[in-house]
C-alpha cells in the first residue's frame, strides 16, 4: 500500500478516531505528525489547520453520539470554554516570545511524568462530592445519577493553565484536559470524556475560524476528506470501546498518548 493511498488515510482516520474518541481527545496530536511527513513543504499553520479540521469532525461526531447518552455537562463546558478560549488565544500569541526548544523540552518532560503518574494511579477517587463548590447532578439515559461538586476556584485556575500551555506547546487540550477534569475539577470519568469532546469542539472551532478568516489552505487539506471518511466509521466504535473498557484501561491508554507527545516534544532540543 502506498503511503499516499486514500485507503491508508481512511484507516488512519478510523484508527485515530477510535483511540482519540475513546480517551476524550481530538486526535490532532496523532494526525499532525503524519500530515507533516506527507507534506514536508507545508507550513506549520497549514498542518495545524488541517489537523484541527480533523479534530472538529471527530469531536463533533463524538458529541452527537454522546448526546443520546445524556452524559455531557453542558453548563460546566460553557464555563470552561469561556475561560479556556481566551487563554488558548493568549498562549498562541505568546509562542514567539519564548525559546520554543527549551520550553518544548520542559513541557515534554512534564507530560511524561503525568503519563507515568496516570499509569501508576489510573483511577480517581470514588467520592466526587465536596463541602464547597458547584454542585452538579447529571442523570444519563440509562438512569444512572452522577452527583459531584466542582471546586470553582481551582477549576478556573486549572483551565487557564491547561488551555494556555496546550496552545503554547501546539497541542490540543484533550490529552491534558481529561486528567485535569477528573483529578482537579473532580468530574466523574463517565461525564468527563463526552464533556471534553464538546469543549474540544468549541475551542477547535474558534481556532479553525481564525484560520478560515486568514485564508489558510495548503496541500494538507487534500487529505481531510479521506481522514473524515475514517472518522465516520470510527465514531460509533469509539463509543462502544469507551463504554466497555472502563476508566482504568482508558486512562492507561491516555497515559501512553501523553508519554508519546512528551517524548516527541522533549526531543525537539536535539533537532
Amino acid at each position: 500500500m502506498e503511503f499516499t493511498d486514500p485507503v491508508f488515510l481512511i484507516i488512519l482516520g478510523a484508527a485515530t478516531g477510535i483511540y482519540a474518541g475513546a480517551i476524550g481527545a481530538g486526535g490532532g496530536f496523532l494526525i499532525a505528525p503524519i500530515l507533516l511527513m506527507r507534506h514536508p513543504d507545508a507550513t506549520p499553520t497549514e498542518i495545524t489547520s488541517a489537523a484541527l479540521i480533523y479534530v472538529v469532525i471527530n469531536s463533533a461526531i463524538q458529541v452527537l453520539l454522546s448526546i443520546r447518552e445524556q452524559r455531557i455537562d453542558g453548563k460546566l463546558i460553557l464555563l470552561l470554554a469561556m475561560i479556556g478560549v481566551p487563554a488558548a488565544i493568549l498562549g498562541g500569541l505568546t509562542t514567539e516570545l519564548i525559546e520554543r526548544v527549551y520550553f518544548s523540552f520542559a513541557f515534554g518532560l512534564f507530560l511524561v511524568l503525568i503519563g507515568i503518574y496516570i499509569i501508576l494511579r489510573p483511577t480517581t477517587v470514588k467520592d466526587f462530592t465536596h463541602s464547597q463548590g458547584w454542585s452538579r447532578n447529571i442523570k444519563d439515559q440509562q438512569g444512572n445519577l452522577y452527583n459531584y461538586t466542582v471546586p470553582l476556584a481551582r477549576t478556573g485556575i486549572a483551565q487557564v493553565g491547561t488551555a494556555f500551555f496546550s496552545a503554547l506547546a501546539g497541542i490540543g487540550g484533550g490529552p491534558i484536559g481529561i486528567p485535569v477534569m477528573t483529578r482537579i475539577q473532580r468530574v466523574p470519568h463517565d461525564i468527563a470524556v463526552p464533556s471534553m469532546h464538546l469543549l474540544i469542539l468549541i475551542q477547535s472551532l474558534s481556532v479553525t475560524g481564525v484560520h478560515f478568516f486568514n485564508n489558510v489552505g495548503g496541500s494538507p487539506l487534500d487529505d481531510i476528506p479521506w481522514l473524515a471518511a475514517g472518522v465516520l466509521v470510527a465514531g460509533p466504535i469509539a463509543i462502544k470501546v469507551r463504554q466497555r473498557t472502563g476508566e482504568g484501561n482508558l486512562m492507561r491508554a491516555l497515559a501512553v498518548g501523553l508519554i508519546i507527545i512528551g517524548i516527541s516534544a522533549a526531543c525537539d532540543i536535539f533537532r
